[in-house]
């Protein structure tokens, strides 16, 4: 029986080909473009979730509120970890982690810049659950001058193959400037690419001053995990970890924490589990640019809208096609038929469909993945396919869609009596309110999707184009300067001798990543403030193109100004400074630093937060440089900045980026948002046009003797145009007045996330009604 009704399907498949591409075609990418998107966000959850005890595991940060100035930092003191390891019985282990930007690593004739170089206390491996190929786990970061490092980290450098080969346990490493010897302990494999740090080399901690000697609690500089006992207590450990702040931490801030929180400020630690981090974590500190929840929401949203819109196209079909075969109903029915075969006829009917569009889904998926990497960013692959819960899903699918579809042929239909469809009584109205209802709902989710892309569009653009406050456009950064030494102003000066570098400046940071924060007092109060601070030489702000608003910059005229500071507006307002003369502030002890001047506000830390205080300090040199060169030929006066650099025989290849591009990375993950929802917004339209497409095709086709009537009674082709797509219209603006209340609530919370945002303006409202229409 199950042969026959497979016959009879195929047979009606390749009969009705309009309709049956249609509604393949729709499915088939409905259902990749949902696939695409669920790998994408299971591969967001799945973040540190391979790590053993994963669901054991925290991280401790610190926020401090200083005047109305909130900041919240990843690192902690150094004392911290051992502290809680010793002193809090909840506690089961601990370790501290550091990140080193751009780390110069030799051997023989082979130098590298290391931006994947990590410290860690003895105990990570164990920790984490890592197993070393080379070395012992246990003593391999025990020491100082100690390194592990990953096997593709042991290719680049020694031509490792494998354990035997090249074997490079024991060989030493020249490590930065000083050319530091750094032993080869271990060999680590790779690490995968859901994690929310990404290590090439792992030093050991007992290497670096400020993790074994520095016990300030009020100094941070490292990420402090610890992992709990089974059944522990988590509130047990934030209570001990609230006195540390009022025992630890506030007496080297100079207050008590009662005072702190009288007069509204606060300094507290704060818990994120491990599990979390990717995707919940946005703090000063990060090793990396994290994730965002609310972008898993808003992807998961757009795969439901998605398979939503293919499923109501495919049952739209269904149901309108449905009605044109009741004839052939009655007369099955007549000549002997069974209800039950002709429902178990339709159903096989619709399975077959939805098997079809499922099997060309999981085609598309294999083709397009690669390219949707590209897009995305990321390192997707087919395995989300073995898990049992994808494959239930994909089932789970096929029967919900097929028993969904095939439900109103198989039981409605199948309902009349004979004799009633022969005498042509039921067939079906022409305005069906399901359908109608349908139609409604798949374009009120296009219309959305169209004004959402349309106001991420608009949000980038604005990100792109803002004045922040200075020029960033023709600055190169150029990294590693610390190596020049005593060799850095006469780098310096050879750069500005040619025409092309219009001028240049060291500074320790640069934006959009000046990350460095600390208590500074002012001269008029014993209040404490938390602020920014960059140190920079002489020709900064001419380099920058930042804009004095009141005072003078450092000059080495002034040979003073190395006990200086110049204030941003932020911090001068904060501070109650409304002019700088006679002013001065202190920090890390008694000594002053007298106020020269007040710098007009920049944004440093990119256009997500508003911008925070800031302290510039004076200096000659530091660890990289901004050079400021003309706008044409910029390939050109890179190759001469190189060759300039090359003569100094630093040893390091010229490394650079242009703070432009840098300031756009810092959203990175919205720009790839941007083109993700863009890309599967275009999908949505396409399918629910394809659907539009198939029933007024098929409204067409039902309607051809009343057509052919009209226009012999004279009616024009737009006229029937306007007759056929009327009441379609209809339902589209229905569509529309539904889209926009909800659309615009839904982006007006997205938006809330950015210091500079844009407006959703009526414009955006007309060309989405207008794209729709």
């Amino acid at each position: 029986m199950l042969k026959n009704y497979l016959a009879i399907a195929i047979r009606i498949l390749l009969k009705q080909k309009t309709y049956s591409l249609i509604n393949i075609l729709g499915l088939s990418i409905g259902l990749a473009s949902t696939m695409l998107i669920s790998i994408y966000i299971l591969d967001e959850l799945s973040y540190d979730k391979y790590i053993t005890d994963a669901h054991r595991i925290y991280r401790a940060g610190i926020t401090e509120k200083f005047q109305g100035e909130e900041i919240s930092y990843t690192d902690t003191p150094a004392p911290l970890a051992e502290a809680m390891r010793k002193e809090i019985p909840e506690v089961e282990s601990s370790v501290r982690i550091a990140h080193w930007h751009n780390i110069t690593i030799r051997y023989k004739d082979k130098v590298f810049t290391e931006t994947k170089f990590y410290l860690a206390d003895s105990n990570f491996f164990k920790f984490f659950g890592y197993r070393l190929i080379e070395g012992n786990a246990k003593e391999c970061l025990r020491g100082p001058g100690k390194v592990v490092i990953t096997e593709s980290t042991a290719r680049k450098y020694f031509d490792y193959k494998g354990p035997g080969d090249n074997f490079p346990i024991g060989k030493f490493l020249e490590m930065g400037h000083l050319k530091k010897p750094t032993e080869v302990t271990g060999i680590v494999a790779d690490g995968p690419h859901n994690s929310h740090f990404k290590f090439d080399m792992i030093y050991s901690t007992d290497s670096w001053d400020f993790a074994v000697k520095d016990d300030c609690w009020a100094c941070y500089g490292l990420h402090t995990y610890f992992k709990l006992n089974e059944g522990a207590s988590l509130p047990a450990v934030e209570k001990v970890l609230d006195q540390y702040v009022d025992q630890r931490i506030m007496p080297k801030i100079g207050v008590s924490l009662a005072e702190l929180k009288a007069k509204g400020d606060r300094v507290s630690f704060f818990i994120h589990p491990l599990t979390s981090i990717h995707l919940e974590s946005h703090n000063n500190g990060e090793f990396e640019p994290n994730g965002d929840i609310r972008y898993i929401y808003i992807f998961g949203a757009i795969a439901i809208f998605i398979i939503l819109i293919a499923c109501i196209n495919f049952m739209n079909l269904a149901t309108a096609r449905a009605s044109g075969r009741a004839k052939e109903v009655g007369i099955r029915k007549t000549i002997g038929a069974f209800k039950g075969w002709l429902v178990q006829q339709f159903m096989v009917e619709s399975f077959l469909y939805v098997l079809i569009s499922t099997f060309l889904a999981l085609i598309l998926v294999v083709v397009v993945i690669h390219p949707f990497n590209l897009l995305s960013g990321k390192e997707l692959n087919l395995d989300f396919f073995k898990d049992i819960s994808v494959l239930t899903g994909i089932v789970a699918f096929v029967w919900v869609v097929g028993l969904l579809s095939g439900s109103y042929p198989a039981f409605y239909l199948t309902s009349f009596k004979p004799i009633e469809v022969l005498k042509g009584k039921t067939a079906g109205s022409r305005r069906s309110m399901p359908r109608s209802g349908l139609v409604v709902f798949q374009f009120a989710i296009s219309m959305g999707l169209i004004i959402s892309t349309l106001v991420i569009y608009k949000q980038l653009k604005l990100i792109q184009e803002k004045n922040i406050g200075f020029d960033r456009e023709n600055i190169i950064k150029i990294t590693q300067t610390a190596v020049l030494r005593e060799n850095a102003t006469a780098f310096k000066n050879e750069l500005v001798k040619h025409s092309e570098f219009i001028n240049a400046s060291y500074a320790d940071q640069l934006p959009p990543a000046i990350s460095n924060t600390f208590f500074v007092k002012s001269s008029d109060s014993d209040e404490n403030y938390a602020a920014f601070n960059v140190v920079v030489d002489y020709d900064h702000l001419q380099t920058m193109g930042y804009k004095m608003k009141d005072g003078r910059f450092f000059s080495k005229d002034f040979p003073s100004d190395s006990s200086a500071v110049i204030l941003n507006e932020t911090c001068a307002r904060l501070m109650g400074y409304e002019k700088f003369e006679g002013r001065y502030v202190t920090f890390g002890g008694k000594r002053r630093w007298d106020v020269i001047g007040i710098i007009k506000d920049f944004n440093f830390e990119g256009l997500r937060n508003e911008i925070k205080p800031l302290v510039m300090f004076g200096n000659t040199s530091g660890q990289m440089m901004s050079l400021r060169i003309t706008a044409d030929d910029t390939r050109a006066k890179l190759k001469l900045a190189e060759s300039i650099w090359n003569t100094f025989e630093t040893g390091l290849p010229f490394q650079y980026s242009f703070i432009d591009e840098d300031i756009n990375a810092v959203f990175h993950s919205e720009q790839q948002m941007g083109k993700i929802f863009w890309v599967f917004t275009v999908m949505a339209i396409f399918i629910a046009c394809l659907g539009l497409f198939g029933l007024i095709t098929y409204t067409a086709a039902q309607r051809t003797k009343e057509i052919g009537i009209r226009k012999v009674m004279g009616a024009t082709v737009a006229q029937i145009t306007v007759l056929i797509s009327g009441n379609l219209l209809r339902l589209v603006t229905i569509s529309f007045v539904i889209a926009i209340p909800i659309t615009w609530y839904s982006m007006n919370q997205w938006l809330e996330s950015f210091a500079y945002r844009t407006n959703i303006d009526f414009v955006i409202v007309l060309v989405s009604c207008a794209r729709e229409y």
